[in-house]
């Protein structure tokens, strides 16, 4: 057998498993809902950044107030110490800050050793 000839069962093979490819109109058509599924996330994603810009803008004077109240209240001192460096010694556990991270650390060590 040569090489210019085919052989005709195989042929026949080839025949029968041909594919049909998909219509030009429905591959457009998918495509175009693709698109507009696009836009209108880009579109719902833009609307979100404008309500947490507009939401930030309208509350930025309230939470800057909150958060300077709470940085005032966790920096008191629980105890007033005379002696400077012992003020300086005892500084880190002698604030409402200090004793809240204590009790979180706490919290955490004991998690992690009996929790599990």
């Amino acid at each position: 057998m040569s090489s210019s000839e085919r052989d005709p069962e195989l042929e026949r093979w080839f025949d029968a498993t041909e594919e049909h490819l998909i219509d030009e109109t429905f591959t457009t058509g998918v495509m175009a809902r693709i698109a507009a599924r696009r836009r209108r996330v880009l579109t719902t994603r833009f609307g979100i950044l404008a309500l947490v810009v507009m939401l930030e803008l309208l509350l930025d004077a309230p939470l800057g107030a909150s958060v300077g109240m709470l940085s005032n209240v966790l920096a008191t001192n629980l105890y007033p110490v005379e002696n400077e460096w012992l003020e300086f010694v005892v500084s880190p556990v002698n604030s409402v800050a200090g004793v809240l991270g204590l009790i979180l650390l706490a919290l955490h060590l004991f998690y992690r050793r009996y929790a599990r």
